[in-house]
């Protein structure tokens, strides 16, 4: 039952994800339609419009591999994934 629980708060986690990655979703789509649309530009939109679907993805992902008795790091690993998907867009923004 404990992992189920673990399971449950990873899933609220990355869930959580989603209203920021939303956020910053619309805002390169607004910024990549007032521009030029140069490559670079269209690039960095395709790149924070990925995170809200990481958000959605993995944890339905996460899900499947437990039920599908996938080993533990498997299913950590997909449950990690759009959080270490954001830290790197939020170093991306303050260091790119």
């Amino acid at each position: 039952m404990a992992g189920r629980m673990w399971l449950y708060a990873a899933t609220a986690l990355d869930l959580f994800l989603l209203v920021p990655g939303f956020y910053m979703a619309i805002s390169a789509v607004d910024v990549v339609s007032r521009s030029e649309r140069s490559p670079y530009e269209v690039g960095i939109g395709v790149l924070f419009f990925a995170l809200p679907v990481f958000a959605i993805a993995c944890p339905l992902a996460g899900w499947r591999a437990r039920r599908l008795r996938r080993p533990t790091r498997n299913v950590v690993g997909l449950f990690a994934a759009p959080w270490v998907y954001a830290a790197f867009l939020v170093a991306f923004l303050n260091y790119g």
